[in-house]
């Protein structure tokens, strides 16, 4: 199993956790529908959960991407390793004089220790990236809540005015029947 797989299989693992969750304000949803008649309340309500989840599935996604990102800066990184350590072998096992030993060692260690300083920038871009990633990723959805916020307001704003009326008319209707009695 691969790397990208392994990343695949924690992204399911984490939106099957979900899934029970959305499956059951479905359910809810649908039971409610038969209770009430209207769905429109519980339309808004599945959504709202809907949306309150999409911000952590983004967020693993980007995980995922960190994750699958190190793991190859690692396979490279063990490679390295690996070449180095068959390198020093094969020097070992060839090199009878002293001196050219030193030289190829000094030699080997110089650029194993170049490599190292390659994936060590490897890893700060990685990190970067992700930083960049994870910023982007909560200026996202801090715009998106605040929009929908916003809408919030409005729709309970507008929906508190008609509400107003509705009272309003109605006493507006009774009071003519009472000056009417007296």
């Amino acid at each position: 199993m691969n790397t990208r797989q392994m990343c695949d299989q924690w992204f399911e693992i984490n939106r099957a956790a979900f899934d029970p969750l959305m499956r059951w304000n479905e359910i809810a949803l649908q039971a409610a529908e038969r209770m009430a008649g209207n769905r429109q309340v519980y339309d808004q309500w599945f959504e709202m959960n809907r949306i309150a989840v999409d911000p952590f599935m983004r967020w693993n996604e980007i995980a995922l991407q960190a994750v699958e990102k190190v793991a190859k800066c690692n396979l490279a990184m063990a490679q390295d390793y690996l070449e180095m350590g068959t390198r020093q072998a094969q020097l070992n096992c060839e090199t009878r004089d002293p001196d050219k030993w030193k030289d190829g060692e000094r030699k080997l260690i110089s650029e194993f220790g170049q490599k190292i300083a390659d994936h060590a920038g490897d890893y700060l871009r990685v990190a970067k990236e992700t930083q960049d990633a994870f910023n982007e990723w909560a200026n996202q959805t801090a715009k998106e809540t605040a929009e929908r916020a916003a809408r919030a307001a409005e729709t309970t704003a507008r929906a508190g005015g008609e509400t107003a009326k509705a009272a309003a008319g109605a006493e507006g209707q009774q009071a003519p029947r009472g000056a009417q009695k007296g």
